[in-house]
């Protein structure tokens, strides 16, 4: 039912990978979210939380750094574990505590990526991501909107796009520089997954419009920033993450989204190019 409208989701997603360590941890934590092209100029849609990660990346790659050139500048006659705790304590660092690595990778979106902007919605779960000094992309087509007189209802069958399955190994850990790297070789696969669900509720504003809506179906950390469109493949919105509801004492899990209204408001209000049909 959802083929012709999934083949079409698939030009215009891509994952973005990430791999993360935890202070003194040898171990490579890799992830997966999904994002995905509103038009042809380099803008995209995540979540906000997806984005704000990428944000802290840098300042928290940065601080390690720094961390690592004081640590490797003690004396030789000090205490090196003395004065390596002084450090942890004013940088924060608390062994199998404290995240001190992010690094990311746009799978397959662009040839080459000069500039990166985000834009964080101040009330809800999105962001947009804006490409630019971009060279030959490797994306065809975008998300297209439905027009003003189609909404999403209760019972009506969706789709969902994203990359829940963390596959790829393309990443080392480069011991001899306390450091996380991507690597030119290993598995760079990541395959695009569809699950199908029905809108089972909705929540409304004050206004009477519907914001957020829940479906059901398969979840996973890399279905977040994926979009959500019917069999036509029109964008009816964006999956954030999971919520769990009590029903008869059990315990069931429903994928939680953002309406398409909420991004289409937030694309127009920051002047950025959108289609629908």
């Amino acid at each position: 039912m959802f083929a012709e409208a999934t083949e079409r989701a698939m030009d215009y997603c891509r994952p973005i990978k990430t791999i993360s360590r935890i202070y003194k941890s040898e171990e490579i934590c890799p992830q997966t979210a999904t994002l995905f092209f509103v038009n042809g100029e380099g803008a995209a849609i995540t979540c906000r939380h997806v984005a704000e990660d990428i944000m802290r990346s840098g300042k928290m790659n940065a601080k390690y750094e720094s961390f690592k050139k004081e640590r490797n500048s003690i004396p030789e006659e000090a205490n090196f574990r003395i004065e390596t705790n002084r450090l942890e304590r004013r940088y924060e660092y608390v062994k199998g505590e404290t995240k001190v690595q992010l690094r990311y990778n746009f799978s397959r979106c662009f040839d080459r990526i000069e500039r990166l902007g985000v834009e964080l919605h101040p009330d809800y779960d999105i962001a947009i991501i804006r490409f630019g000094g971009f060279g030959t992309p490797f994306f065809h087509g975008n998300s297209v909107f439905p027009t003003g007189a189609v909404r999403i209802r209760p019972g009506m069958s969706v789709c969902r796009l994203g990359f829940p399955i963390v596959e790829f190994d393309d990443f080392r850990n480069a011991k001899e520089l306390d450091d996380i790297q991507w690597t030119p070789s290993g598995n760079h696969t990541i395959t695009p997954y569809p699950s199908e669900g029905m809108v089972s509720h909705m929540e409304k504003g004050e206004d009477g419009k519907v914001t957020t809506f829940a479906i059901t179906g398969i979840n996973g950390n890399g279905f977040c920033g994926a979009p959500v469109y019917d069999t036509n493949g029109r964008l009816f919105g964006v999956v954030t993450g999971t919520t769990t509801k009590v029903i008869d004492g059990q315990e069931v899990s429903y994928t939680e989204c953002v309406n398409a209204d909420i991004v289409r408001a937030f694309l127009r209000e920051k002047n950025i190019n959108y289609f629908e049909e």
